[in-house]
């Protein structure tokens, strides 16, 4: 309403003296919007007449072909029987339908004599005339008897595409003119006024009398638009040449003050040289000069205790720096000396260079260009860092890293021995059960041969039977000899199911042993996984004899185990050991994974951090929490198709 009520002001005061000028914007926006939208208002009005005569025209010849079609028959009856009076009513039916301004009937030799009638007012243009031929069976022919002639006139077509270009001109050019006149009201209540403010505030502008600055009148915006930030930027450059004007006008005090601090900042200067050469003589890093050539001009001691050359051999001119660096990093220097050339940045980067014994130093080399303008020639300034300490201290942590994965192999592959001991009541049984069955099934092949006569079928499921348990007790053994070898860690992709399986077969026994029920939920389509399959079973079975154990104090009571597996939420496997055992201590839970940490009388608390060491190498995770209504539950993930670090 404030912007109505101020709008309505401005078109009352301002609108004749302002925006209708000759010369003014709002003129010619208000011209240039005007004839933009006359031109397209009257392009597309032709296209909308054009289209509603085409339709008109189809229209009135679809009518002419109705009239035809409805009229040919009983005309050319009527003119047969030359009914004079039936014809002139026929055609004066057809005559009073839209449009139509003159319809004909003329007869050929066929009925007699010649005949013609014609109604209607005959019209030169603006009309469309079609002739139909009038036929009838005579002694069996198809005979021509005369012709009807009718003629439409498009004066009333005309009249009403006249009459719609009239509307919509007429409509359209108040609406523009009304559009384009707010438009120009607008643009001159936004912008106008304010360009005449500006512009008068910069013709009365003196720089030896500068005003206040610059303001718009208009309420301030929340977020500036171009006028603001035109009278920022003059306001701005107004700010400035004030600095300028004065600056031009400093006292002789302001004079002698730069020149004080001109000498300050080339003492600063100074200074700063002789630190550097401070540095340079303190011997903390070495230091040389060199030519693009490649030959050193100069250096500090700790550079040459660093190459293992002496001061004479530098004056000699026996230093250079091709010579002194390896084949394999001679394009890397040569490179580095293109890019101090051409005055580029160059990063700090590892290399070697040649003592004077022959053998190598690895070094940390930064160069830059120095101002050799004294001398003629461009010269480049190295730093060389000594090295040699470093790469040691890092051989040897590297050497250490390799005894400790050695001795976590060592570890993983004892407590894999450890727990194959535990087992071994139980695995024993899984093995003589299918040795039982093969003497067995022997003893009974042997019988049914004796026999007087032999049953080869029977003898044959026998020995399928055999075969069967052998190959069970093959499998059993193989994959305790798989778990209890030492064998190097492997990097296989397989499946996570598979190896809980056989981890389960082997375990069976014990579970039973102990009146202990297993229970596996496998999810079906599970991503692969990479990795040690040994080192990971041997996860999963340290944590179910650790099950089976913690169930063993439960008096009363389910003894069960679950073994499940998943998809994790970052996209591995997810796999799940859950016991109804007594659970863990809160004191114990947070030490549950330390090395030598065990609540078990005779236990070396090696197990689960193992287990924890092998689930990490392989870049997953392994955690522990409680089960409800009791007991524990362990999880591990291992990533999809990730090798191991």
């Amino acid at each position: 309403m404030a912007f109505a009520s101020e709008l309505a002001a401005y078109l009352r005061g301002r609108l004749r003296s302002v925006a209708l000028t000759r010369r003014s914007l709002g003129m010619r926006l208000l011209g240039s919007i005007l004839l933009f939208s006359g031109c397209i208002t009257l392009s597309l009005t032709l296209l909308q007449l054009y289209f509603e005569y085409r339709h008109d025209v189809s229209a009135l010849g679809l009518r002419l072909e109705q009239i035809s079609k409805s009229n040919l028959g009983s005309l050319s009856e009527s003119l047969w029987e030359l009914d004079e009076k039936q014809l002139r009513l026929q055609l004066t039916g057809i005559l009073q339908l839209p449009d139509m301004s003159a319809v004909e009937v003329r007869g050929s030799g066929e009925v007699g004599k010649p005949f013609d009638i014609r109604l209607g007012k005959v019209s030169v243009s603006s009309a469309i005339i079609r002739e139909y031929p009038l036929r009838r069976d005579v002694q069996g022919r198809n005979v021509m008897i005369g012709t009807l002639s009718i003629q439409a006139t498009l004066a009333d077509i005309y009249r009403r595409l006249f009459q719609t270009a009239l509307t919509i001109l007429l409509s359209q050019a108040a609406k523009t003119f009304l559009v384009s006149l707010f438009i120009v009201c607008i643009f001159h209540y936004l912008v106008t006024r304010h360009l005449f403010a500006i512009a008068n505030f910069v013709d009365k502008y003196r720089i030896s009398e500068p005003p206040s600055p610059l303001r718009l009148g208009r309420p301030p915006r929340q977020h500036a638009d171009e006028l603001d930030r035109v009278v920022t930027a003059f306001n701005t450059l107004s700010d400035d040449l004030q600095l300028a004007y004065r600056s031009l006008h400093r006292t002789n005090d302001q004079l002698t003050r730069e020149l004080a601090a001109r000498r300050q900042a080339e003492a600063n200067v100074r200074e700063r040289e002789a630190r550097i050469r401070r540095l340079v003589d303190a011997n903390i890093i070495g230091i040389f000069v060199a030519d693009f050539g490649g030959r050193i001009i100069e250096a500090n001691d700790e550079f040459l205790r660093i190459v293992g050359y002496e001061r004479g051999n530098l004056i000699a001119g026996r230093m250079h720096v091709v010579e002194m660096t390896p084949p394999e990093w001679r394009d890397r220097t040569a490179q580095t000396m293109t890019e101090i050339k051409l005055g580029k940045t160059v990063q700090p980067y590892e290399k070697e260079y040649f003592r004077r014994d022959g053998s190598r130093v690895p070094v940390l080399v930064g160069s830059t260009l120095f101002d050799g303008s004294n001398l003629g020639v461009p010269l480049g300034v190295v730093f060389v860092v000594d090295l040699t300490q470093r790469k040691r201290a890092e051989a040897e942590a590297r050497e250490s890293e390799r005894r400790h994965r050695e001795m976590q192999v060592e570890l993983a592959h004892a407590n894999r021995v450890a727990t194959m001991g535990r087992l071994t009541a139980s695995i024993a049984h899984e093995v003589n059960q299918p040795i039982a069955a093969t003497i067995t099934n022997a003893q009974a092949a042997l019988r049914f041969l004796d026999a007087p006569s032999v049953d080869m079928n029977e003898v044959r499921q026998i020995l399928n039977d055999i075969v069967k348990d052998g190959s069970r007790a093959g499998e059993v053994i193989s994959r305790i000899r798989d778990l209890v070898k030492k064998a190097p860690t492997r990097r296989d992709r397989w499946q996570m199911n598979g190896a809980i399986s056989e981890v389960i077969e082997l375990a069976r026994g014990e579970a039973a042993k102990n009146s202990v029920s297993v229970q596996t939920d496998l999810a079906d389509g599970l991503p692969m996984v990479e990795g040690d399959r040994v080192q990971l079973q041997q996860v999963l079975l340290n944590l179910i004899i650790n099950a089976i154990e913690a169930m063993n104090g439960v008096g009363e009571g389910p003894r069960e185990l679950s073994i499940s597996s998943g998809t994790a939420d970052s996209g591995g496997v997810l796999v799940t050991v859950c016991d109804s055992g007594p659970g863990l201590t809160p004191a114990g839970r947070d030490r549950l994974f330390e090395t030598f940490y065990t609540t078990k009388p005779s236990g070396l608390g090696l197990g689960l951090s193992i287990c924890r060491s092998i689930v990490e190498a392989h870049g997953g995770r392994l955690w522990a929490g409680e089960n409800v209504p009791r007991g524990a539950i362990f999880q591990f993930t291992v990533p999809a198709g990730v090798p191991m670090s």
